[in-house]
């Protein structure tokens, strides 16, 4: 009975742990891949589903080591050890470990991404901190009573209290620390997507002047063949302040960047050196496939073309 009861404690103390970390990453990184699905972002969960992982398994060993040796001392060194990885996570995850998974998913597209990492970012690791230990102390040094007091309550979701409570406090600091970082790069390529709807819904019809000036539609001029196209978008690269960020376009196949600078689109143009496709300028230019030529070009314009390596 004894061993079944410690059983029980250890594994609620997991599942107390591996709440905190679901409900972290939901908030710190599952709203942003719901916005950027619905804004046809290119990939827009590659960077919930690896801090999701990361999260629980963190979170979950976390929770079941404070029960298993049921040390206060030892609970605020793990969970204070939990709430600076937290905190480092909001750094790494998206600008350190998705361009990794980018890479192994579109090695074409995550050949083009370009995420630096500035040391000024590293004051956002620290304002995250400074909002998770609160909530880590909390949920850390309250774990081992509220699971015993679960455990030994005649209440039907006595065992529900804990867990729901440690999850809205991580909740809370999730967003925080979607807020200090994934925000910051998010909007502009909500702003992209936005103005590139927008232009696609009014391709053939007079927009009046000031509403076209409000939208920066003129930033679309050089590329509106490319519209009516399927497109994905994605951030390609930053400056140290996030101000100018740098938003690239797929327009099946045909590769558009766009800048941003603190949210207004100022122009979008082709991605001259974008990955597997390229534009020459040429005066004259045969084109051919082997053993046929198709015909010669005289004037000089952009042509997109692909190739490929054999």
């Amino acid at each position: 009975m004894e061993e079944s009861l410690l059983h029980n404690k250890q594994f609620v103390g997991m599942l107390y742990g591996m709440v905190a970390g679901l409900a972290f990453s939901l908030f710190a990184w599952g709203i942003d891949a719901v916005l950027l699905a619905s804004s046809h972002g290119a990939l827009p969960w590659v960077k919930f589903l690896p801090g999701l992982i990361i999260c629980l398994l963190s979170g979950s060993l976390v929770g079941w080591l404070t029960i298993r040796f049921e040390s206060h001392l030892l609970a605020l060194g793990l969970w204070v050890s939990l709430a600076v990885f937290f905190s480092r996570l909001i750094i790494w995850v998206p600008l350190k470990i998705s361009p990794l998974f980018i890479q192994l998913l579109d090695s074409d597209l995550g050949a083009y991404l370009k995420y630096p990492y500035y040391s000024s970012l590293n004051q956002n690791a620290w304002f995250s901190f400074a909002a998770i230990i609160i909530v880590a102390l909390i949920c850390g040094l309250l774990e081992i009573n509220l699971v015993e007091q679960a455990l030994f309550s005649s209440g039907t979701f006595a065992v529900a209290v804990p867990l729901i409570l440690c999850f809205f406090g991580f909740a809370l600091v999730g967003k925080t620390g979607d807020s200090l970082l994934n925000q910051q790069i998010r909007e502009p390529v909500l702003a992209v997507d936005n103005l590139l709807q927008f232009a696609l819904e009014n391709i053939d019809q007079e927009v009046p002047g000031d509403v076209a000036r409000s939208m920066h539609l003129g930033a679309t001029n050089t590329i509106k063949d490319y519209l009516p196209l399927e497109r994905r978008v994605i951030m390609s690269n930053f400056d140290e302040s996030i101000g100018q960020v740098d938003v690239l376009v797929d327009f099946s196949g045909i590769w558009v960047k766009c800048t941003a600078i603190y949210n207004q689109v100022t122009y979008c143009k082709p991605a001259v050196n974008s990955p597997g496709a390229r534009f020459l300028n040429v005066s004259r230019y045969v084109v051919y496939l082997p053993g046929q030529v198709l015909g010669v070009l005289h004037r000089p314009f952009d042509i997109p073309y692909r190739f490929m390596l054999y």
